[in-house]
């Protein structure tokens, strides 16, 4: 079984190491001045709670930040350079699919840089999140349903099989994937259905989702509750709303002549394996407009776009060898927009940027600074951790011995309760319980007879307590909207049993 002809990884050492060292230089220069983004901080407490399920993901990512915490990796700059790391092998992915495909010299350079510099790709491998895996699994299914139907090997069905496990166990989203590939097989390579191989594979797959298709039927799929929240509520976006410009936006207008190109290019393709891996995902795109999941999720599908566009542009200027500088020079000039993707600029000069953004838009300057949640929304959830932590620990401080007696710490957004766990400890503060996502199941059995509620609206609580007392109030330059001004409480003398308390708290959504 082989993966590339023979002699790829020498031909691919150079653009790999240009992928690899731009990575290390971004990472170098992102450092640690923005801390943790929130579902960084929900991860590692993810991998402190190790399931096989959580209320909203699959556990492979809680799994990979219990190691990482094991290894004292859990530091900024060491979960982000896990990211990185595994943002590389995304492109390393990419090459070998590329070369694979029969690409040259111009279309591996091309792939390097386009899935080392497009936002939609470098926003994902510049933080710890389950987003970068997903990426990975989706161009190594490519890969290898690309190699099978050149070469014929079961054996890389049975790898296809892994790899779909393993991106079942990180995100659901290649579900669909899964369900386009016995489309491609059945119109490219039917007698595959007749052989044990293929059946073999989809039990493997089946077999390494297992566990998280345990847990979810243990605990009555809240998995569908998220959903069902997730699409009534989803968070705030620029362009959120705008599905084709949002896509626009992430993977860079400037890279559109090369995967708006393999877009059409891979169903029109005369190589038997690049049209059936753009039947695949164009399957999925329908898949992904249907159920009416939003734009990002169909991010992974334009890395094959973006080899099936290096390809297309290396076969047109064949005969034209003085293009070739200037496809380089275009595919170079997505350098521009990695401070929109990556954290490199200080906070202060990417809240320049947001003000001439804002500026430009109305024209006038104000005094007040623009919000950064509004340009970097990705930004603005790594600030104010510290600052929250603080004041909530200064509130706890503050509380009488007998207040403190058997009071909890009850944050409202999981972010919040994951910087309250992360950054809390050395000031003195008690572990953090929360009603969001997974939190909600691990505060089960708490007793909620007082306590430092973080977040929560007055009236949510004077429902629930009879005494709600206003503590302190958050200020935070360049955070979320929903944690400027936030709350701090103290409750005491609830109104109903713990358990009432806590089904009453429950969100799913985002907020």
């Amino acid at each position: 079984m082989s993966l590339a002809p023979a002699g790829s990884w020498r031909a691919l050492r150079a653009p790999l190491l240009c992928a690899l060292l731009l990575r290390l230089g971004i990472l170098a220069l992102a450092g640690e001045q923005y801390g943790y983004m929130s579902d960084e901080l929900y991860f590692l407490d993810a991998g402190r709670h190790l399931d096989f399920g959580y209320v909203d993901f699959p556990p492979l990512i809680a799994w990979l930040a219990a190691l990482l915490e094991a290894l004292q990796l859990d530091s900024i700059l060491a979960l982000r350079a896990t990211a990185g790391l595994l943002g590389v092998g995304v492109t390393a992915a990419g090459l070998l699919l590329c070369q694979v495909l029969g690409g040259g010299r111009l279309a591996c350079w091309l792939v390097a840089l386009l899935l080392s510099l497009a936002p939609g790709f470098l926003a994902v491998q510049s933080i710890f999140t389950m987003n970068v895996l997903d990426q990975l699994w989706w161009l190594l299914a490519f890969l290898l349903l690309a190699r099978y139907l050149q070469l014929g090997d079961d054996r890389l069905l049975y790898a296809l099989g892994g790899v779909l496990g393993l991106g079942l166990l990180s995100k659901l989203s290649i579900l669909a994937l899964c369900l386009t590939i016995p489309l491609v097989l059945l119109l490219f390579d039917r007698r595959v259905f007749g052989r044990p191989a293929i059946w073999l594979a989809a039990g493997f797959a089946l077999l390494l989702a297992a566990p998280f298709i345990a847990w979810q039927v243990a605990n009555d799929f809240p998995f569908l509750d998220f959903v069902r929240a997730y699409n009534s509520s989803s968070p705030k976006a620029m362009v959120l709303e705008r599905p084709l410009l949002g896509l626009l936006l992430t993977m860079n207008p400037v890279y559109a002549p090369f995967w708006g190109a393999g877009a059409v290019a891979c169903l029109l393709a005369r190589d038997r394996a690049l049209r059936a891996l753009g039947l695949a995902a164009w399957a999925c795109l329908v898949l992904f407009v249907a159920a009416g999941v939003k734009f990002y999720f169909a991010v992974p599908l334009f890395g094959l776009f973006c080899v099936a566009g290096a390809l297309a542009w290396e076969r047109w200027t064949a005969a034209a060898a003085r293009l070739r500088p200037a496809l380089l020079l275009l595919a170079a000039s997505g350098i521009a927009a990695v401070p929109s993707a990556a954290p490199v600029l200080p906070p202060a000069q990417l809240q320049r940027l947001a003000d001439f953004l804002r500026d430009g838009e109305q024209g006038q300057k104000l005094a007040q600074p623009a919000s950064l949640e509004r340009y970097f929304p990705h930004f603005a959830e790594m600030h104010g951790w510290p600052e929250l932590v603080a004041l909530t620990a200064a509130v706890w401080r503050s509380l009488r011995p007998e207040q403190r007696r058997d009071a909890v710490l009850m944050a409202s957004h999981y972010g919040q309760a994951g910087a309250l766990n992360q950054l809390g400890p050395p000031q003195g503060l008690p572990p953090a319980l929360g009603r969001h996502m997974s939190y909600h199941l691990w505060s089960a059995g708490a007793d909620y007879r007082r306590g430092l509620f973080v977040g929560f609206d007055r009236a949510e609580l004077a429902g629930l307590f009879e005494t709600v007392e206003l503590r302190g109030r958050l200020q935070c330059q360049r955070c979320m909207a929903r944690e400027q001004g936030l709350a701090v409480y103290y409750v005491d003398r609830p109104r109903m049993s713990p358990e009432a308390i806590r089904q009453r708290l429950r969100r799913y959504d985002f907020f």
